[in-house]
């Protein structure tokens, strides 16, 4: 009997549109699915960093960005609690794009090579048949179930997955809740500003359409049962207070009706899980520490590892323990490093007295910064 297509994507933002585009560039029936109906807005920093351009370019969906007019960022800006601040150059340039545009730009861009788009559609359950095949049982938002086959199965579902693959890798680590809105107030300022404070950070920063975006990380004790909005709120307010260059890009700022977004609970394991009895790419490989700010980056750069593996499996030309070994092999050897020291970092920013002193010392070290701040991303 044969599958009703060689490559099921399940999961339908950054990584998984670009994946399924992908493997529908190389000739095969893709199908793409996701339980949420899109454009939608979700709780993320908003930024491709300069890394990214190159990655993009190699799965060719550097015109599919570029087609957003992103409004182009050249530094970062870190803030501590106690009001130090330091400002570091960005490698190269880094662009403001939402979520609410790239997923569905990339997707769109997905549909156009053929690929079968499948929203509002949960992947109830995922089983290896008989023939080798993978049958998956899918539920509409609306109503009707349906089962699909494919003859592989790429998971792109992010940081929460469908209650059959929850591992011990995802129940661990400390709970954050993640919230997001859009500003008018545009500013003209190449720059994203980071506060780090007990319990979490907050990150601002322009996207398209002369907006700002505000995402937060909080740990859900900080949060104290607040509406997103009025925590939101509270923070900037706090921020703006200690922080010059954010009380100037808040002055005159007003919240965009219909862009907020929130998302509970945020962990983010110390290791990595590429592969969880399928390919994982994106966050549901690993969920990247936010000083890392290369979030979406990473998950292109997963794709850009798994395509070539996927494609291979399906040929005949490699076994799918060859795929699993090569591929979690590839993963951790470009991702461990950035993902170890982003996660140090990420603690120590944490603690109001610690991140003075380390943004002091990177005032002083210039070049330390620097090497600090590379030693958490991705090379091109």
């Amino acid at each position: 009997m044969k599958a009703d297509c060689d490559v099921a994507v399940i999961g339908a933002g950054v990584a998984g549109s670009a994946m399924a585009d992908a493997m529908a560039r190389r000739g095969w029936e893709t199908a793409l699915i996701d339980k949420e109906v899109f454009p939608r807005h979700k709780a993320c920093g908003e930024f491709l960093s300069p890394e990214s351009a190159g990655i993009l370019r190699r799965l060719d969906q550097l015109g599919t960005v570029e087609a957003l007019n992103p409004p182009a960022i050249t530094s970062v800006r870190l803030h501590s609690e106690r009001g130090v601040s330091l400002e570091i150059p960005l490698p190269g340039t880094a662009w403001g794009i939402s979520r609410h545009a790239l997923d569905a730009k990339l997707q769109q861009s997905a549909r156009m090579r053929g690929v079968r788009l499948l929203t509002g559609w949960t992947a109830a359950a995922v089983e290896k048949n008989g023939c080798g095949d993978y049958s998956i049982d899918l539920r509409g938002r609306d109503s009707g179930n349906l089962r699909l086959t494919a003859r592989s199965v790429i998971a792109a579902w992010g940081r929460r997955p469908p209650n059959g693959f929850l591992t011990p890798v995802h129940r661990r680590g400390r709970s954050y809740v993640g919230l997001k809105s859009h500003f008018t107030g545009f500013d003209s300022s190449p720059a994203v500003d980071l506060y780090f404070f007990r319990g979490g950070y907050f990150g601002v920063s322009p996207v398209e359409g002369e907006r700002l975006n505000a995402a937060a990380l909080l740990d859900r004790a900080g949060l104290n049962r607040r509406e997103t909005g009025g925590a939101l709120r509270e923070i900037w307010g706090s921020a703006a207070e200690r922080i010059p260059a954010l009380r100037e890009r808040f002055d005159k700022a007003e919240a965009v009706p219909g862009t907020q977004a929130a998302t509970y609970p945020v962990r983010i394991p110390t290791e990595p899980s590429p592969w969880n009895g399928l390919p994982c790419i994106g966050d549901a490989a690993a969920v990247i520490p936010p000083f890392c700010g290369d979030g979406m980056a990473m998950a292109l750069r997963s794709v850009e590892l798994c395509v070539p593996l996927a494609d291979a499996y399906l040929r005949g030309t490699c076994s799918l323990e060859e795929w699993r070994s090569a591929y979690t092999r590839h993963y951790h050897r470009h991702f461990a490093g950035p993902l170890r020291w982003g996660g140090w970092m990420n603690r120590l920013l944490a603690y109001p007295t610690a991140a003075a002193w380390l943004l002091r010392i990177g005032s002083v070290a210039p070049e330390t910064a620097r090497r600090l701040v590379r030693a958490t991303r991705l090379g091109d």
